[in-house]
């Protein structure tokens, strides 16, 4: 009996050391997902795009802008000059002139901002050098685009407005027009402002302009001049890949033909000069192991008891 418990303690120890080894878990991974996506913002101070008509009929275009900037950046600047071909003489025309200018940008994967900041400005137009087209005391925009919110867009009003030279209350809702004999029409509208579900822009000033100043060789002056302009698209954030559901074990008895090489045909211990292989998955593998060493070190024990009895059969 000692040398069947000598023999059947290891085994069970084996034994149980097999079945209680951690089962080796299948994974697959899938290519896929898409990166963060910083957002965009970009700011003007002010911007004339206009069509100057000479007294000989020339049409010159003007298309300029102060402190124009796109994220992530910023830009400071006071004063705006143009040489308009034909104009002055050529010399520079002075467009925009104010104390503080500013426009500031920034973008991440967080957040998209842009906002202009104007104070104490005048804007001029060709062909009127001493009427000042706008004036205005203090005003800024801004645009908000973050990441897991609602963009907005938010303008804050002049403190004074003057167009032409005549003091103007700017309406919320329409258009303010400006009549001033010999010289034309001004359309002045305020906070035009455009919100989606990804982006935002605002306008503090838009300014639509029918002018015959007919100075400085300057016949018509058609356009718009657009003040306080800010814009931004929200980021978009990362998309992670989708994870891979796990393959279902295949049954101890085979192994599926494309099952891979390490899941195959490896052996167990050898015992009583036999080798016992197996295929299937990873469960199978481990039971069937444990199954082996009990079935050997069971018939070992016996041989063992059998062959112990006969000797002392023979002594007697």
């Amino acid at each position: 009996m000692s040398v069947l418990r000598s023999v059947a303690a290891p085994a069970l120890a084996a034994a149980a050391l097999a079945v209680a080894l951690p089962l080796p878990a299948a994974f697959a991974t899938e290519a896929g997902g898409t990166p963060a996506q910083p957002g965009k913002a970009s700011a003007v101070t002010a911007q004339l795009a206009l069509d100057v008509t000479l007294l000989n009929t020339v049409n010159v275009p003007v298309d300029v802008a102060l402190n124009k900037v796109e994220s992530p950046a910023q830009r400071d600047g006071a004063m705006l000059t143009a040489t308009v071909d034909g104009v002055d003489g050529g010399r520079p025309v002075t467009l925009v002139k104010a104390e503080v200018g500013t426009s500031v940008t920034k973008a991440d994967d967080r957040l998209a901002t842009a906002s202009v900041k104007l104070v104490n400005a005048d804007v001029h137009v060709p062909g009127l050098p001493l009427t000042t087209l706008l004036g205005l005391e203090a005003m800024s925009a801004e645009a908000n685009c973050p990441v897991d919110g609602q963009p907005t867009a938010n303008v804050t009003a002049p403190a004074r407005l003057t167009v032409l030279g005549r003091s103007v209350t700017v309406g919320l809702n329409s258009p303010t027009r400006v009549d001033v004999p010999a010289i034309g029409t001004v359309d002045v509208e305020f906070a035009r402002k455009t919100v989606t579900s990804s982006t935002a822009a605002a306008s503090a000033l838009e300014v639509k302009i029918a002018l015959n100043p007919l100075n400085l060789n300057v016949a018509k002056v058609n356009g718009t001049v657009t003040v306080a302009s800010v814009s931004c698209r929200k980021p978009v954030p990362a998309v992670a890949p989708a994870a891979a559901s796990s393959p279902a074990p295949s049954t101890a008895a085979s192994a599926p033909a494309s099952a891979p090489a390490s899941a195959q045909n490896r052996a167990v211990p050898k015992g009583a000069g036999e080798e016992l292989a197996y295929t299937g998955s990873s469960g199978s593998t481990v039971l069937a192991a444990g199954g082996g060493t009990l079935l050997v070190a069971g018939g070992a024990a016996v041989w063992m008891t059998r062959r112990r009895r006969a000797a002392h059969a023979r002594h007697r």
